[in-house]
């Protein structure tokens, strides 16, 4: 269901944003749509993407299977590619169907201000949220390693999060819900175009360094002779 769910929400994405085509009016900024591959299998397709268009990492071997998922994050040091300073913000919809409640903001809590903000419009849909706390296992994660602003969607889960649906050889397009995909595309058209044109960049968090490996349970014992006199 979700690559449907997807491409669903990205034709009618485009479909929004249409009035503003016919009437010339270009965003500042490019908006990208991408539907990822091997996303259950690891976060394959996004992580290929970081890998070949916004950073590297040191000793990397470009292994694309599952162990890439595994250790990609602990190579050290990042080094940024060109462009990659140019990204404004990712945002990601990966919970099925459900309507847009609002935004996370995944622990940048600089980015709060704006993410309200833009969804400020959008008010009548009952989606302004926006929630200060970390998502997992989207594909927002991979940006988000290397100090970019990748955010996902508050969603209602409706059935998505159902063991008896999700990842089910049933979970087919027959669950999808068109009132609530034109919602979500709604809102995500708009957030995606107050983005491409607001003045104001996202705060980003610094570029990530080496963690510093530390006992602490080491202890300095002081000089008993020097205590003795």
């Amino acid at each position: 269901m979700l690559p449907v769910t997807m491409v669903s929400a990205a034709c009618c994405v485009t479909r929004a944003s249409g009035p503003a085509a016919r009437r010339r009016q270009r965003p500042r900024r490019t908006i990208c749509f991408v539907l990822w591959n091997g996303k259950e299998q690891g976060l394959l397709g996004s992580l290929a993407f970081v890998r070949e268009h916004l950073a590297s990492r040191a000793i990397d071997t470009g292994d694309n299977s599952l162990s890439a998922f595994q250790c990609w994050r602990d190579l050290w040091p990042i080094t940024p590619k060109p462009g990659c300073e140019d990204l404004e913000a990712y945002f990601n919809m990966d919970n099925g169907s459900g309507k847009f409640r609002g935004i996370y903001a995944e622990g940048n809590v600089a980015a709060e201000r704006l993410q309200g903000k833009w969804l400020a419009p959008l008010a009548n849909l009952d989606s302004g949220s926006v929630v200060g706390g970390n998502t997992s296992g989207t594909d927002r994660v991979f940006l988000q390693t290397i100090g970019l602003p990748g955010f996902q969607f508050v969603q209602d889960l409706l059935d998505y999060d159902d063991s008896r649906l999700h990842h089910t050889i049933i979970d087919t397009y027959d669950h999808l819900r068109p009132d609530d995909l034109r919602q979500a595309a709604v809102v995500m058209a708009g957030m995606l175009w107050q983005a491409a044109n607001d003045a104001e960049m996202l705060p980003r968090e610094p570029l990530p360094a080496q963690p510093v490996l530390t006992d602490p349970f080491a202890y300095e014992y002081p000089d008993l002779k020097v205590i003795r006199g």
